[in-house]
């Protein structure tokens, strides 16, 4: 069997993935887009929230025993699929068509690993045809209780319009292309990158006081001494993301690097507020079923419980000092300290 052969049934495969892995939700239909392949187009108005696909792996990398034996421990894992699945994985698109194998590089193409922090990696056949955006409207995230990789909107998604995740963490448009250049073979022309000159110029300078703002509110000592410079700066960070149309995992963080501020120095009122805003958008980009979710509802109920509470009491503060019957705007200007 040659790679040759897989790839003269690519049309077949590609047009069956949904059908082959019963994954026909109806939200979407898998078509192609001049320029990038195959790709998900939204076949009815999807909200934020909504759960796109949940899909289990094709296989994993987990059966890898070594660098040397990776194109063998691949090719048992592909040979040892059912024919049309074999059909469909050689017909994903390959970054790396001229480099060595084409298990191997097809893999390295597609694979997602099975959470943030894991070493495995692993083929999922539609969510592998979900094409890059900078600005994307959904995310994905595994699902350690379903054991399934997940695809959530996280803006509304207009019928027609296609669904679109990110493959990079973020940059100025040149840092982004060359990224993705580097690594995933294409040149971007998303929407973010393709805006007319001056306003890709705004953005470029927005993005780069972004990643500015970023890194002071990762000083520690600058978060221990003037904490109150530190949120600052994630208000302002705040309001790029917002600006930039920015709803992928930046944004939690965000609001977890505020909560962190206000556990530092006692201020339980708005660390639980904080903690709450973090976990809604964790439930709203990977589900109820999110670990990050559960992994902060303890501290959104009693803040004072996290390890790093009370460094200071410079902002101590208890849970019944959360304004009541206030409007938002004045409730945001509690929130920030303005």
């Amino acid at each position: 069997m040659t790679s040759q052969r897989y790839h003269q049934h690519s049309n077949d495969s590609t047009s069956t993935n949904i059908e082959i892995l019963h994954l026909d939700t109806g939200l979407f239909t898998i078509q192609d887009i001049p320029g990038k392949g195959k790709g998900l187009i939204a076949s009815q108005t999807i909200e934020p929230g909504t759960c796109i696909l949940s899909e289990s792996p094709l296989f994993t990398t987990e059966n890898i025993r070594s660098i040397e034996t990776t194109e063998n421990d691949l090719a048992k894992e592909v040979q040892a699929l059912p024919k049309d699945l074999n059909l469909a994985f050689f017909a994903l698109h390959n970054n790396y068509p001229r480099e060595g194998s084409p298990i191997s590089n097809i893999v390295r193409s597609n694979a997602y690993p099975l959470g943030p922090t894991s070493g495995i990696g692993a083929i999922f056949l539609a969510i592998a045809r979900i094409n890059h955006s900078c600005r994307p409207n959904a995310q994905q995230a595994w699902d350690p209780v379903a054991k399934k990789e997940t695809v959530y909107a996280v803006r509304s998604i207009q019928i027609g319009e296609e669904i679109t995740l990110s493959y990079h963490n973020g940059g100025t448009s040149s840092q982004r292309r060359a990224d993705l250049k580097e690594h995933f073979r294409f040149d971007c022309t998303c929407d973010a990158c393709s805006l007319p000159a001056e306003e890709l110029a705004a953005s470029n300078a927005r993005l780069q006081k972004a990643a500015e703002l970023d890194e002071q509110i990762g000083d520690s000592k600058r978060v221990h001494l003037t904490p109150e410079l530190a949120l600052a700066d994630c208000k302002t960070l705040l309001g790029i993301y917002q600006e930039e149309g920015i709803a992928d995992t930046r944004l939690p963080r965000l609001y977890y690097d505020a909560f962190q501020i206000c556990v530092l120095h006692s201020d339980q009122a708005r660390a639980k507020t904080f903690a709450n805003r973090y976990r809604a958008l964790k439930v709203l980009a990977e589900g109820p079923d999110s670990l990050d979710a559960r992994e902060i509802m303890p501290f959104a109920r009693k803040p004072a419980t996290h390890e790093s509470f009370g460094a200071t009491k410079k902002w101590a503060a208890s849970l019944k000092q959360i304004p009541k019957d206030t409007d938002p705007e004045s409730f945001e200007r509690w929130l920030w300290r303005e």
